[in-house]
């Protein structure tokens, strides 16, 4: 009989996480894009959180899209439409941007449905202050689901991004420690929901206040894929490795909820970023200036991995030297 330990059924736990293992599908359609599509290795794009794309100015133009799954749609509409926006606009944020547009494409057969959907959506223009400038809507669908695209700009030479990690930066996990657990979404950490626009806004804005400072190297909001599925996109993007540190992870979690759920939550208003140990003092002071908490989860390395430390025990949960898996870097 094999018995696991604690460290090894972590990586059992998270190699089975679907908010990680729908992610390993994107090396393959990331790659056809760069290689196929027009001027599909364009820098700043593919692989970030909001693509870059460059004007006249001394500003960039930044653009994403994210789209909510069918479940949510159909047993949680207003959620949906919420959930949306704030996908959105985290990608904006994540890239030191400030979000100045919103569209979406929304799908149903039940107006109800529907209806619910588009409340949601403008709850959230109002708590993100985002307004919404374009849409399209098919009520006659067999699938239901809500597609956002946000812009945003960003001077360029404060902006952000997910590939720039450099061996030895400390991973820096950036939250809001006051929260609860989804009602929509288990695996969700709401720090939004009860707060008002101004309270949100602010603690979003502390990206802008990073970004201006110059302090970070990379950047990503904390998705779906959690903290450490982050970390894995984080670091594979910027061509390097790195660890996690689960003691860290384990001691600042919130209290009210249980550890294995902490490392695959999507942190509403969280984000990680990377950058060198000098620092992690100026980035946890600007951090609680907009009331969040800064916390070193980890380190980039040089490796081709994605190690977890537990205790005395590490072990790899992403091997990066057979090829990508999560985010391919960014060459």
């Amino acid at each position: 009989m094999v018995f696991l330990t604690e460290l090894n059924e972590i990586i059992v736990l998270l190699s089975g996480f679907e908010g990680i293992s729908r992610k390993f599908v994107l090396p393959g359609i990331i790659r056809k894009l760069r290689e196929e599509s027009y001027k599909g290795d364009s820098p700043h794009s593919l692989g970030e959180d909001s693509a870059a794309i460059g004007t006249t100015s001394d500003e960039m133009i930044l653009l994403t899209t994210d789209a909510i799954v069918e479940e949510l749609c159909l047993y949680h509409p207003r959620a949906a439409g919420f959930n949306v926006v704030l996908a959105n606009v985290m990608d904006i944020y994540a890239a030191g941007g400030t979000p100045t547009s919103f569209a979406v494409a929304l799908s149903y057969s039940d107006q109800t449905i529907g209806d619910q959907i588009m409340d949601g959506i403008i709850e959230g223009s109002h708590t993100f202050m985002i307004p919404i400038v374009r849409g399209h809507t098919n009520p006659q669908s067999e699938s239901t689901y809500v597609v956002g695209s946000a812009t945003g700009t960003v001077k360029k030479a404060e902006m952000l991004t997910a590939g720039g990690a450099q061996a030895g930066d400390k991973l820096v996990l950036l939250f809001d420690t006051k929260g609860k657990r989804g009602s929509s979404y288990k695996l969700g950490w709401d720090t939004v929901t009860h707060r008002e626009s101004s309270e949100v806004v602010s603690r979003l804005t502390v990206m802008n206040e990073l970004a201006e400072s110059g302090i970070v190297n990379a950047s990503k909001d904390v998705s779906v894929a959690g903290l450490v599925g982050t970390a894995g996109m984080m670091v594979e993007y910027s061509g390097k490795g790195g660890i996690i540190d689960l003691d860290s992870v384990e001691k600042h979690r919130p209290s009210i909820i249980d550890f294995k759920d902490w490392i695959r939550m999507f942190i509403s208003l969280g984000f990680l970023v990377s950058a060198s140990p000098d620092k992690v003092e100026r980035i946890s002071n600007i951090a609680e200036q907009h009331s969040m908490s800064a916390v070193v989860i980890g380190m980039v390395d040089s490796s081709s991995s994605l190690r977890l430390k537990l205790g005395k025990e590490e072990s790899i949960l992403f091997d990066f030297s057979q090829g990508p898996v999560l985010t391919p870097s960014s060459g």
